[in-house]
């Protein structure tokens, strides 16, 4: 049995397709371009959106598909007003928890990083949300006069010196060293203001994944949200079960 799973982001669409609960293939798309299903052969399919207005969009042209919203995902959510959190968020806090365990820290980098947190007990308390990688390099080139926009996609550290030697290199040493110092303070400042999560196990998982990989010594799983939403869907289906 085949399952479609899909990842709706402001930047990219992922999509994974899952065989007996196993990931067997997956494809990625820019959201502002996403026309048809890249995949035909699949038995029925789950979204995950927080895009609202791609969300009807997709369910339309992804036949067979469940939106996941909040109540979906099992897993308990201390915070004021769990509707405000993401379903994108949970739906990593739920995978983190089930293939990794808890506690645990979980930091998305993508469009923005986010910072998701998983107590002792296993709920979902809360997190931080901070500017990503893309739209710190695009808001220099677009706030400015003179600062070019940069491809940070083909980043390698070892020849990446912090004091750059020309406009390029500065900028992507400011944006990626930057980037690296903000989240070993956050993640210092989570442990400080919460001891009984100090040893917490660190997720790294979003598009720029990779890139920060190689500064930290974090476990790094690009297709948590999938997994996720693999996860999501079996307990769907034992929820109708009975």
């Amino acid at each position: 049995m085949k399952l479609l799973a899909v990842d709706i982001g402001n930047t990219t669409i992922n999509f994974g397709l899952f065989e007996n609960g196993k990931l067997i293939s997956k494809k990625k798309v820019l959201s502002k371009k996403f026309k048809s299903n890249p995949y035909k052969n699949y038995c029925k399919a789950i979204i995950s959106s927080v895009v609202p207005n791609l969300t009807l969009k997709t369910k339309k042209i992804i036949k067979k598909a469940t939106v996941v919203i909040n109540k979906n995902i099992p897993i308990k959510i201390k915070i004021k007003n769990p509707k405000q959190v993401g379903t994108d968020r949970l739906v990593n806090a739920l995978a983190a928890k089930k293939i990794y365990g808890y506690p645990a820290i979980i930091i998305d980098s993508g469009t923005a990083t986010t910072f998701d947190i998983i107590s002792k007990k296993g709920e979902y308390i809360g997190g931080i949300i901070a500017p990503g990688i893309r739209i710190s390099a695009e808001a220099l080139n677009e706030k400015t006069a003179k600062l070019p926009k940069i491809n940070l996609t083909n980043i390698n550290k070892n020849k990446l010196n912090v004091v750059g030697k020309n406009t390029e290199e500065a900028i992507k040493s400011g944006i990626i060293y930057g980037h690296v110092g903000l989240i070993r303070e956050v993640v210092n400042e989570i442990r400080k203001q919460n001891p009984e999560i100090r040893n917490a196990k660190i997720i790294l998982t979003g598009g720029y994944s990779k890139l920060l990989s190689s500064f930290f010594s974090f476990k790094t799983d690009e297709n948590l949200t999938l997994k996720g939403l693999q996860i999501i869907s079996e307990n769907l289906k034992v929820q109708k079960l009975k």
